[in-house]
């Protein structure tokens, strides 16, 4: 069962226009679906938007028609679970700035062999409460991890941090990244530039 169309579609290298949630509204989740954005990203991290907020803005989404993405708050492995087993397949994890960092999120996220995600499809909305008897084996296929390079140190492993099976995007957020350069948004400022184009090439140079 094909569920992550988003996933599909960045890999394939597609352009994505994309709305920002902050108000943690489903009313607003399903506008910007039917309106047309290939992707609705609910923010978590920068707001008080708790689980059950952001599952009944993901359904909001999935009414219209859309795929949304979540941004978590922090690198806390038992919120993923609960995210996933909430049936959200895509997921941005803010401030990945180290190959072990990332690896522990990738393994947090995916069941073994690949990690040491904990089982519960059978009961679980991921699972379609058990309906789908096969989502423990394609899980990995439907799960999109968007890894956030936002420091200096993250440019410079973002090749390693690309390379690596189960980091499927890398997703600049500029400000952070030119606070730890010294040149707080300064979004156009060549060194801020150098680095960003210096991720582009890491993330176009392992295929994803």
């Amino acid at each position: 069962m094909i569920r992550n169309i988003l996933k599909r579609r960045a890999m394939a290298g597609e352009k994505l226009l994309g709305a920002w949630v902050f108000s943690g509204s489903p009313a607003v989740c399903e506008l910007y679906a039917l309106a047309g954005y290939d992707l609705v990203l609910i923010d978590s991290e920068h707001t008080p938007i708790d689980l059950a907020d952001t599952l009944a803005c993901v359904r909001a989404v999935e009414a219209g028609g859309g795929q949304a993405m979540v941004r978590v708050a922090s690198h806390d492995p038992g919120h993923f679970k609960r995210l996933l087993d909430a049936g959200i397949h895509s997921l941005m994890i803010p401030m990945v700035d180290t190959v072990a960092q990332a690896e522990a999120i990738i393994a947090a996220c995916l069941y073994p062999p690949r990690g040491r995600r904990g089982y519960s499809a059978s009961v679980a909305r991921s699972g379609l409460y058990g309906f789908d008897d096969s989502y423990a084996t394609t899980a990995h296929e439907e799960t999109f991890l968007a890894l956030q390079v936002e420091h200096v140190s993250a440019v410079k492993t973002a090749a390693a941090i690309a390379a690596l099976t189960g980091a499927d995007c890398l997703f600049v957020g500029p400000n952070d990244l030119s606070g730890t350069m010294g040149k707080f948004g300064q979004l156009t400022d060549p060194e801020v530039i150098d680095a960003l184009n210096t991720v582009v090439a890491a993330a176009r140079g392992a295929g994803k």
